[in-house]
């Protein structure tokens, strides 16, 4: 079966599924799939999936939004605000979101709030190392100097689980930073 092949309904309901790989996955392919006024819709419809009263609360919706802005950048343009907003919700997968705007450097970097600030606010309001890395990550992507970063996190033995692009990592935090000189 070629997944290109499946309907964006079918995707979505991957977006839900308590495989993580299969969200980012998943995500990847619908952004591919859906393009003009069709992505638009479906970025609407993610929004509203983050919200309990739409009674379908989609964990991978923010993976989804990032994807589809990302290959569809004109349309995503009146979303980036709200996208960088989504971090203060914390009923939303926040992690997903900082990985998000990694994806979306290039369209987010002038979004209000700014996202260099909100990822970093963040950072220590959340305390977690999985978010932590994929804020780090987008921090970068977006020009910030993270050296303050590596420095305050270079000892940090905890493991950390991410999506490199092609699979889930898990490593220990300090290797992750290491990884990240690489790129």
């Amino acid at each position: 079966m070629n997944l290109e092949e499946l309907k964006p309904s079918k995707f979505i309901s991957f977006l839900y599924h308590p495989e993580e790989i299969l969200r980012f996955k998943a995500a990847e392919v619908l952004g591919r799939k859906v393009k003009g006024e069709k992505a638009r819709n479906l970025i609407l419809r993610l929004f509203w999936h983050l919200n309990d009263e739409s009674g379908a609360y989609c964990v991978g919706a923010p993976l989804g939004i990032a994807e589809i802005g990302r290959n569809n950048p004109d349309v995503f343009e009146g979303f980036k605000n709200k996208y960088v907003s989504l971090l203060d919700d914390w009923e939303v997968e926040r992690k997903y979101v900082a990985y998000g705007i990694g994806r979306l450097a290039e369209i987010v970097k002038d979004a209000y709030p700014n996202p260099v600030k909100k990822l970093r606010e963040k950072i220590d309001e959340i305390e977690d190392e999985e978010f932590t890395a994929y804020a780090i990550i987008a921090l970068k992507k977006l020009g910030d100097d993270i050296s303050d970063l590596r420095s305050r996190f270079r000892d940090v033995r905890k493991p950390v689980k991410y999506y490199d692009g092609e699979k889930i990592v898990r490593v220990a935090f300090c290797e992750f930073l290491r990884e990240l000189d690489c790129c």
